[in-house]
């Protein structure tokens, strides 16, 4: 491989902006879906919509987007869906009711999943093997910085500017990337491996794969569903609590993002990789308790907890399970990633559902189950990593 077909530092710093923009307006309305609720006047298992129909793409996109890159390369498949889904989002100010809003926030939805694609699949393209590993943990960093900056920095920004202003800010930081996008080298549009039916029952019914596979879904359901539900209970505890409130409640969350960077640091310290799994379930069944106690402190406190058992969970899990696993390592992640965002999207709306009609208690109680099956799970398989050693 040449140096005109590697991954240039300059271009890698265009594309993790392209994913940071993305992963902003992915997730920069979800401190403000009370807001959005009360502009529109609709309950908040509507208002939850916004953000189920947003990462729900997420989970079909394995399914439905790899037969894209067969017809375009991905540079084409970054500029085309990083314009439309800014597009999406500006004209949605334009928007006189929630029908009409939420259609073109999922037509924005649908168009991240292709960024995401396009940026991965370009990275895996030109970049050099011996460096693939270090290029995607910066990536993954990137990642959950855009997702948890996104929420604190959309509060700031409605608190100061309204709500119009947090679309106008997400549709320009997209568009930013668009001349830049436009001068990536062009990749080779090649036939690549796509999914059918047959596919994911070939990878899940390998033995113990889904059973090891479920931990991470069954996480993010949980995990996904008190970072949608933090700001309507943040706003029963404080009812003048305003969009930068709402942000605020997830700066522990961003702070328990660099956990990932030191992720083997913490496999040391824990003496392998499923109880580093098993640690981060722990940590969350503690820290959904917090919930309980009707403060915001403590809805603060939960949320950090959560996310460092999230964190824990998310850097540890797929390296396991791309071990395990006797399928090909794209045909294994892009299972395992549709199950993980298609759990997460579940969990930013059903559980809402048990907080809204039968109260925090029941709520709690919900989440409490999911995380002990999950804990079941990581016990269960509490030896993989000392085994997988001498396989």
């Amino acid at each position: 491989m040449t140096n005109e077909h590697t991954l240039k530092k300059s271009e890698f710093l265009v594309l993790l902006w392209t994913v940071f923009a993305a992963f902003v307006a992915l997730y920069g309305l979800q401190p403000l879906l009370p807001a959005f609720g009360q502009a529109f006047q609709i309950s908040n298992q509507a208002a939850s919509l916004l953000m189920t129909l947003g990462i729900l793409p997420l989970g079909l996109a394995p399914v439905c987007y790899g037969y894209i890159l067969n017809l375009c390369t991905t540079r084409t498949l970054i500029v085309f869906s990083v314009g439309l889904c800014a597009a999406s989002i500006l004209i949605s100010l334009l928007a006189t009711s929630f029908a009409v809003f939420l259609a073109l926030r999922a037509l924005a939805a649908l168009m991240i999943p292709a960024i995401v694609l396009g940026v991965m699949t370009h990275i895996a393209t030109f970049e050099v093997p011996e460096k693939m590993q270090r290029t995607m943990t910066i990536y993954t960093t990137v990642t959950m910085f855009g997702a948890f900056g996104g929420r604190i920095g959309s509060g700031l920004v409605a608190n100061a500017l309204g709500l119009e202003a947090v679309l106008v800010v997400h549709g320009a930081l997209l568009l930013t990337t668009l001349p830049f996008v436009c001068r990536l080298p062009k990749s080779p549009t090649l036939q690549r491996d796509v999914f059918s039916p047959k596919h994911v029952l070939k990878v899940l019914r390998q033995p113990h794969l889904l059973a090891l596979m479920s931990i991470g879904p069954l996480c993010i359901f949980a995990h996904a569903s008190v970072l949608n539900m933090a700001p309507f209970h943040l706003r029963e505890l404080l009812p003048d609590a305003g969009p930068f409130i709402m942000g605020l409640l997830y700066a522990p969350a961003f702070v328990c993002t660099m956990l990932g960077v030191f992720s083997k640091c913490v496999l040391k310290i824990l003496h392998g990789e499923m109880q580093t799994i098993r640690a981060g379930v722990l940590i969350f069944i503690i820290s959904v308790l917090f919930v309980l106690f009707d403060t915001p402190l403590s809805l603060f406190v939960s949320i950090f907890g959560m996310t460092a058992g999230f964190v824990l969970v998310y850097t540890t899990l797929p390296g396991v399970v791309n071990r395990v696993s006797l399928s090909p390592k794209n045909m294994t992640n892009s299972v395992y990633l549709s199950i993980y965002y298609s759990m997460s999207a579940l969990g930013t709306w059903l559980p809402i559902l048990v907080y809204s009609n039968f109260g925090i208690g029941s709520y709690v109680c919900t989440l409490i189950i999911v995380f002990f099956l999950a804990l079941g799970l990581a016990q269960k398989y509490i030896n993989l990593s000392l085994e997988m050693k001498y396989v």
